[in-house]
């Protein structure tokens, strides 16, 4: 297997004129990231390629790696998918769903392979490769046999609960046979077959004629297999599920519990099939990574000739054992990786370059397109990141360019072609000195990429800022959407987040605005009304006001203050108030926040039209101070112990034993050190139990695990007690004499 030159860029160390663009540009790739995961995870209309979230992800995590300060625990790197919609219930994984990390060539492959060797002190694996589906990943929980909760992944702890859908999922079994009788978990891929695909958007064209003659509205065509899935799952109505051409194929245990499982990943997937769980397809077992490499690029070459759509290959190690020793970093396995396909290309004619503002005021350029047939979609937007991104790549309008498409959506534009051909009036592309959506010039300060809009007041970023108030990351106002937020905004309803808790006391106006009021006539003349819609409105904005603190931050659009930031600041500080009003040092003292994030949020209450906001919301009645105040230490008996788990056992979850042990104030770590308080080692502990007896660790077995669990204060007895014995045997330091 010969490696080729790495896919990623050289990322050691930063220069200065990195270091000062790099908190904007982890900003504004922060912000991009969370936009699109929305889109893809919770709307099904994701609005770039794969390659292009890709490069994206990939570029943020090399900012965050040369400049380790700027990680904060609510960057995407650190997360995973995105928050669950509104339209299901919401389920707690058990165990969080996480991401892969992806290999784009066979040194991405090495490189992985290298990092676990080094972490196990162990050079041969088996492994097991499987076809990446591009489907919805779905968690199923069986008991007694019987399937009794289906749920998305939605940001990884938690996703949608979608049971009854499932339910009508032929190929997903409600009843197992040989199944174990207490509750477990199984993860998959729920997917819609490439004919099954073809024949649905088939029968739409034909309702459409019907549709068409009868003069009712048109339906849309599912725009590729892995939308019409996740469209499918995701129907309010049960039965329109029940009738959708959708397969499943699972790939993994998640938990388990009162049973024996096997030692393998492999074995894993005999033992689910053989209860009748359909598992991935095409799944092999390998000896060696030259074997897996192999595999690789077989299904790089032969991917359209599967009956369903692909988007890589998921590459694991095979022995259970080993993949808890080697556990998670961020929000990705360190026992497994994607390998990722290389993009599809195609040529079209670029007919305009346009232009979106975003919600931090950014002009974002992109391509209106000949429509072209691309990977079996036809596309006809690409985007174009920035002015200087357009200028590096000579991109005109009119030019005949290059577009590339990694997954089944919006691709980027490469290049141009046929440059000799171009116009004799063809000019390079400027951007306008002015806003397009509020006329006010356009700003772009010398260190930065990107252009503003330099109005605060301008209707887009007073559109998405409304927006992210009233999203369920935040205030969570149900009826405030975009359709209802672009009304307010035009009429001129709403200039800030405060004045949406105006609106309950002026439905009497609101009602006179078309599209949220009703009208009716009445002798001959139109009345406005005010309906049902109004009044939930109202219902919902009173609500929010008891939302609590941590949303109310989160929705303010600090930068870099996130949902977890909002929690760690509000757990701590305990009012907004408090937290406009410390100084930047004190606010970077709270754990999880540090200099960068703390001197946004001073910088942000500096401004006094924000003070002012902040005022309002308050007068207005918006709950701005914590009730509960953080945990009391008494409750947190394991408070500063620093504990490692390995190896596998009987009667005790990994996963809940490290969750409950760190409610108990503990520091659980993935590698034994020093200071490591003792190693709960189980079956098969490994190179950890090794390192333990050298550093002369605590060793405790699972019967003591159980009591760190269920009798924390005896523990922290126990330990307190032989560190003082320690002490007595200690020799006295040597007195010092006299000079």
């Amino acid at each position: 297997m010969t490696a080729s030159a790495s896919h990623h860029p050289d990322v050691s160390g930063g220069s200065d004129a990195e270091r000062i663009v790099a908190p904007n540009r982890v900003e504004e790739l922060r912000s991009e990231i969370i936009r699109h995961n929305q889109l893809y995870y919770v709307r099904d209309a994701p609005e770039i390629s794969d390659a292009d979230f890709d490069a994206l992800f990939h570029e943020l995590r090399d900012w965050e790696r040369r400049f380790p300060e700027l990680i904060s625990p609510d960057s995407p790197t650190q997360q995973v998918g995105a928050t669950p919609g509104r339209t299901f219930a919401v389920v707690d994984h058990r165990l969080r769903m996480l991401s892969l990390g992806n290999a784009f060539n066979a040194e991405d492959l090495l490189d992985w392979r290298r990092r676990a060797s080094e972490l196990l002190d162990r050079d041969e694996f088996t492994y097991v490769t499987e076809p990446k589906i591009d489907g919805l990943a779905i968690a199923l929980v069986y008991a007694n046999g019987r399937l009794i909760q289906a749920a998305t992944r939605g940001d990884g702890r938690a996703g949608e609960d979608v049971t009854a859908n499932v339910r009508q999922i032929d190929a997903v079994p409600n009843e197992l046979k040989s199944a174990p009788a207490g509750p477990f978990e199984v993860r998959g891929e729920i997917f819609m077959p490439k004919r099954g695909f073809e024949a649905m958007n088939a029968a739409i064209v034909v309702e459409n004629k019907d549709r068409k003659a009868a003069g009712r509205a048109q339906l849309s065509e599912y725009a590729n297999p892995r939308n019409a899935a996740a469209g499918s799952v995701r129907q309010k109505d049960a039965s329109v599920t029940s009738g959708r051409p959708l397969a499943i194929a699972v790939y993994q245990l998640g938990w388990i519990d009162d049973h024996a499982s096997p030692d393998t990943h492999w074995e894993t997937l005999r033992w689910l099939k053989s209860m009748g769980l359909p598992t991935t397809p095409q799944a092999a077992q390998h000896m060696d990574i030259e074997s897996v490499h192999s595999v690789c690029e077989r299904w790089t070459r032969q991917r359209d000739e599967l009956e369903f759509e692909i988007d890589g290959v998921v590459v694991k190690i095979d022995d259970l054992g080993l993949q808890a020793d080697l556990g998670v970093v961020g929000r990705e396995p360190r026992w497994a990786i994607a390998w990722k396909f290389p993009p599809q290309e195609a040529t079209t004619q670029l007919r305009k370059i346009m232009i979106n503002v975003g919600r931090t005021g950014t002009l974002n350029p992109y391509a209106e397109l000949a429509p072209v047939r691309l990977g079996g979609v036809t596309v006809e937007h690409a985007t174009l990141h920035n002015l200087d991104d357009i200028h590096r790549k000579d991109v005109r309008e009119g030019d005949t360019v290059v577009v590339r498409r990694a997954g089944e959506v919006i691709p980027q534009v490469v290049r141009p072609v046929l440059v000799e051909q171009r116009q004799v009036d063809s000019e390079p592309w400027k951007m306008p000195s002015d806003c397009p959506m509020c006329g006010w010039a356009v700003v772009r300060d010398a260190d930065q990429a990107m252009h503003y809009c330099s109005n605060r007041a301008c209707p887009a970023i007073l559109q998405r800022g409304l927006e992210h108030f009233a999203s369920r990351e935040a205030m969570d106002i149900r009826g405030l959407g975009e359709k209802v937020i672009e009304l307010l905004v035009s009429n001129c309803e709403v200039k800030d987040v405060a004045d949406i808790y105006t609106l309950p006391s002026r439905l009497g106006d609101l009602a006179k605005v078309r599209g949220l009021g009703q009208f009716k006539k009445r002798k001959g003349e139109e009345v406005s009304e005010v309906g049902d819609r109004l009044k939930n409105l109202a219902a919902a904005i009173e609500a929010s006001k008891s939302r609590g603190l941590p949303y109310v931050l989160a929705g303010l659009g600090i930068r870099h203050v996130g949902g977890e930031v909002a929690n760690l600041l509000a757990q701590h500080h305990g009012s907004l108030r408090a937290i406009i009003d410390a100084p930047a040092e004190d606010l970077g003292t709270v754990e999880g926040v540090g200099p960068k994030i703390a001197e946004s949020i001073a910088e942000w209450s500096s401004d006094e039209r924000n003070r002012t906001l902040v005022d309002r919301l308050i007068e207005l009645g918006v709950k701005t101070e914590l009730e509960q105040r953080p945990q009391r230490a008494e409750a947190m008996p394991l408070k500063g112990r620093r504990f490692v788990i390995t190896g596998r056992f009987d009667d005790v979850s990994r996963a809940d034993a490290t969750a409950t042990l760190k409610r108990l104030g503990a520091t659980v770590a993935s590698s034994v050190g020093k200071k490591t308080t003792a190693l709960f080692a189980g079956e098969a502990a490994g190179s950890k139990l090794t390192k333990a007896q050298e550093l002369s660790v605590r060793i405790w077995d699972e019967k003591q695990l159980r009591k760190a669990l269920t009798d924390p204060d005896a523990v922290a007895a126990q330990l307190a007690e032989e560190e003082q014995a320690a002490l007595a045997l200690e020799p006295p330091e040597a007195a010092g004499g006299d000079c």
